[in-house]
């Protein structure tokens, strides 16, 4: 057995035991854009790799090929012509004249190629020390499927569906102009079960040629776990002369200039191959915020004069990511006397402690007022979390923003908005020495510690609301700058990353919609409809994270057992590879604004699958964890029962409180619906509107409407709108009941 493998448009030929097989064609043949491969493996390697003929003598293949906009629906069938095994099929479409600088997207899983720098290193610990203070630091990541960023080196990914966020791959010629969606299928249903495709990219060593392919089953050499790799348990299958396998793919094809082209087109199709059941409505979202609140309330830490809300189950303060000073915010909501009493405490507790002479946050704060070095600051004493810091400043300024709408304003302590102001200007002053925030900052001396990523994107939206709160316009600045530079840096590389405190500078969705929220809040601020199409651009790249169609589980798994949707679940990062109820952490309000203002419905419905998702997540007992996955790098079909995270109970009572449960449009006799009940309008005249809502799940809901005509959609709606939400239907369990709408 011989191998084949490219040099330019050279072949060479090498022994099986030196070199395993790979997907590209065995000569170039630009006028040949699809290859049939019949496949075989050894344990989890590829064997054999042949292309299909007329007179091949395992399998007998048929092509049926439906036009469709933009593209084409291919439908492969294989039919084996005797008995095999180790075996499987492939499909494999062909790029030539293709080049390394070419965008390759798998969602939640390979963005731009994952062409980075990687080293190895444990979870949470942060880079090597070697690689701070370097702006020449080229982003890095931990072992993950990638296309090599080395000329000349073999380049291939392999990752199953279950590694991704929908079942396709995405590329963009940037020569040619040209972007590529290849959508497909979950797998081939084997003995009842689903066994997924592969999904790969292989390249020739000098970049001339790239081979896309679809396998059945998917075989990955190596299985991606959390953090790298472990030994593949794929296998071929067995096959019987007669059995056939179908592989069906939509090929979309569109004049494309860049990453933010392809992301818009992705957008509007990643749910156009598969249609999947609708979410479940499982719990509606005045119950979800009851919930949650009471878990939030049990986070409160009282001891020795010391009481703060903890974002954590460990007794300390954190500040940003995970919820500090976040969940503090429907807290606040609430509005009695004891919630405002512990908000203060905590707030008191917080803001004077744990900040450096800079104005920036350390990470961790402990109750006797000590700061705690942990993840990389453990590694590398006295750095935190870009993100974090901007976390920090856009909810404290919104919050101020909330108690003053609430008629709280005296409520609000001077020395709690200096330090929010020295905050605020820790960010000023770092951008204006360096022209970035990096992703971890030197606390003490605010200079940038670990360069590139967006990790800041969050401060944009901060500096923009403390613009207009302390009336500064230096703040909306430098928050213009950072736009410009962040949503420049997205539009090249197609991604985001630097926002999560325990991997390195992998690609994450917590970036995304921290980019999108602070565009947005930008437009709401300035009026300047630039940055509602860069909003929209990042809003497009959240959806590559968050889950398209209904995976089926294997049957013994809990989430199988328990029925459940995983549409909407949105995945963390390239390097945690799971499944999680909701954005890290917030409401993901900017896709209700989007809607609101576009009239688009796509962000609507991703905002819809996002909410009731994360209801699949709640346990019987109330609490919720950051899993809900189909990925087998992580808990594969569990939600961690037993398990309780502070971050999603935080998101879902943020989902709960920021979006409306159905938005009505009054002039237009439209409404949407984003809470776990059925509804819709019986009648509307220039008086009233008129809504039957039913209620299916087996909780009680209060719903809230939200309705509005032309004119009022056309103002900004800005932050803290549920105040104005004054419509709150009360339906039964089971029970249908109308509800009038008069109109102003």
């Amino acid at each position: 057995m011989i191998n084949k493998l490219w040099t330019g448009s050279i072949l060479l030929f090498c022994p099986m035991s030196l070199q395993a097989q790979n997907w590209l064609p065995d000569t170039a043949n630009a006028h040949q854009e699809i290859r049939l491969l019949d496949c075989r493996y050894h344990e989890e390697k590829l064997k054999s790799c042949e292309q299909l003929t007329d007179t091949s003598s395992c399998w007998k293949t048929s092509v049926e090929k439906t036009e469709v906009a933009d593209g084409t629906l291919f439908v492969f069938r294989f039919k084996a012509l005797k008995n095999l095994t180790d075996a499987g099929v492939a499909v494999a479409f062909d790029r030539y004249h293709w080049t390394s600088d070419n965008y390759v997207m798998i969602p939640a899983s390979v963005y731009n190629g994952n062409r980075q720098r990687i080293v190895n290193r444990n979870y949470a610990t942060g880079l090597d020390p070697s690689d701070y203070d370097r702006p020449d630091l080229a982003l890095t990541s931990n072992p993950i499927p990638q296309l090599s960023p080395d000329f000349g080196s073999p380049s291939r990914l392999e990752v199953s569906v279950c590694n991704a966020a929908t079942p396709a791959i995405a590329f963009l010629d940037r020569q040619k102009k040209e972007g590529v969606l290849l959508l497909t299928d979950q797998g081939i249903v084997r003995d009842g079960q689903v066994l997924d495709h592969g999904l790969i990219v292989e390249e020739t060593p000098d970049r001339s040629v790239a081979s896309f392919v679809i396998s059945a089953p998917g075989v990955r050499e190596k299985k991606p776990e959390f953090i790298g790799f472990s030994k593949s348990p794929d296998r071929g299958i067995t096959v019987r002369e007669g059995d056939e396998i179908v592989i069906r793919v939509t090929r979309l094809v569109y004049p494309c200039t860049d990453a933010p082209c392809l992301l818009g087109h992705f957008m509007e199709e990643r749910k156009r191959h598969i249609r999947c059941a609708a979410p479940r409505n499982l719990v509606p979202m005045s119950r979800v915020l009851d919930i949650m609140d009471k878990n939030i309330d049990l986070r409160y830490y009282q001891k020795d004069s010391v009481e703060f809300y903890r974002p954590e189950t460990a007794d300390w303060m954190s500040y940003g990511w995970i919820g500090g000073l976040i969940n503090t915010y429907p807290m606040l909501a609430l509005g009695d006397d004891e919630h405002l009493r512990r908000v203060a405490r905590t707030f008191d507790f917080a803001l004077p402690r744990a900040k450096g002479k800079s104005g920036y946050y350390y990470d961790i704060l402990q109750p006797d007022g000590t700061v705690l070095n942990r993840d990389a600051a453990a590694v590398v004493p006295g750095v935190a979390v870009t993100r974090r810091n901007g976390d920090v400043l856009y909810w404290m300024v919104k919050q101020f923003n909330l108690l003053e709408r609430m008629g709280h304003k005296d409520f609000i302590r001077p020395e709690w908005e200096k330090n929010v102001r020295s905050l605020a200007d820790a960010f000023v002053n770092t951008w204006r020495n360096e022209g970035t925030w990096g992703n971890y900052l030197h606390v003490e001396s605010g200079k940038v510690a670990v360069y590139n990523t967006t990790g800041g994107a969050m401060a944009i939206g901060g500096l923009a609301l403390a613009s207009v709160y302390f009336n500064c316009p230096e703040y909306l600045e430098i928050a213009r700058q950072a736009a410009s530079a962040l949503y420049r840096q997205f539009a090249i590389v197609g991604f985001t990353s630097g926002g999560c405190g325990d991997i390195l500078q992998n690609s994450d969705s917590e970036t995304a919609v921290a980019l999108a929220t602070s565009l947005f809040t930008l437009y709401e601020t300035t009026g300047e409809t630039g940055y509602l199409q860069q909003a929209r651009d990042a809003a497009h790249l959240c959806a590559t994270w968050t889950v398209s169609f209904d995976y089926r589980l294997p049957e013994d798994t809990p989430l199988a057992q328990l029925g459940a949707n995983l549409t909407g679940a949105v995945w963390a990062s390239t390097q945690n590879k799971h499944g999680a109820p909701g954005f890290c952490t917030q409401s993901g309000d900017v896709l209700f604004k989007l809607y609101r203002t576009t009239g688009d419905t796509l962000y609507a419905e991703l905002l819809r699958d996002i909410i009731h998702a994360h209801a699949e997540g709640i346990q019987p007992n109330g609490k919720i964890t950051e899993r809900l996955t189909y990925c087998d790098s992580d808990r594969r079909g569990s939600r961690a029962d037993g398990w309780e995270t502070g971050w999603n109970e935080t998101n879902g009572a943020l989902m709960a409180l920021e979006i409306p449960g159905i938005y009505v449009r009054t002039d237009l006799g439209k409404l949407y619906v984003f809470d776990h009940v059925e509804a819709e309008i019986i009648k509307s005249d220039k008086r009233k509107t008129i809504l039957r809502i039913t209620n299916p799940t087996e909780f009680d809901a209060q719903v809230t409407l939200f309705a509005e005509g032309a004119e009022e959609a056309a103002l900004p709606l800005g932050d803290n709108a549920f105040l104005n939400w004054q419509d709150k239907v009360k339906v039964k369990a089971g029970q249908t009941v109308t509800y009038t709408i008069k109109k102003k």
